[in-house]
C-alpha cells in the first residue's frame, strides 16, 4: 500500500473517531497523533452530551490520562480562533472546542 492510500484511510478513521453516536478504540504508534485524536473526540462528545460525566475515556497511563485532560482544559479555555491556528488538526480542535463552550 503506497503513502498516499495509507495516509487517505487515516483520515477516514480519524473522521470516524470523531462520530458522537458509537464509541472507538485508538491505537497507534507513539507519536501518531492518539492524544491530539482523542483531545479531539472528548471535545466533540462534549458538544452533544448533556453532561460532562456521560463521557468516559480511557487511557493506560495516568500520564496519558493527565496529558489529555490538560490539553483538554487548555483549548476550552482559550479564546484562539479556528483561523489564528496554522495546522489543520489545531483548527480543528479549536472548532471542536468552541462548539463544547457553545454547548455549555
Amino acid at each position: 500500500m503506497s503513502g498516499p492510500d495509507i495516509a487517505a484511510r487515516d483520515a477516514v478513521h480519524r473522521e470516524r473517531a470523531l462520530e458522537a453516536a458509537s464509541s472507538f478504540i485508538v491505537q497507534a504508534p507513539a507519536g501518531s497523533g492518539k492524544t491530539e485524536l482523542l483531545t479531539q473526540r472528548v471535545l466533540a462528545l462534549l458538544a452533544e452530551v448533556d453532561a460532562p460525566e456521560q463521557i468516559v475515556a480511557m487511557t493506560f497511563t495516568r500520564a496519558a490520562a493527565a496529558e489529555m485532560r490538560r490539553r483538554i482544559q487548555t483549548e476550552l479555555s482559550s479564546d484562539r480562533r479556528p483561523e489564528d491556528c496554522s495546522a489543520e488538526h489545531e483548527r480543528r480542535t479549536r472548532a471542536l472546542a468552541m462548539a463544547a463552550r457553545a454547548r455549555n
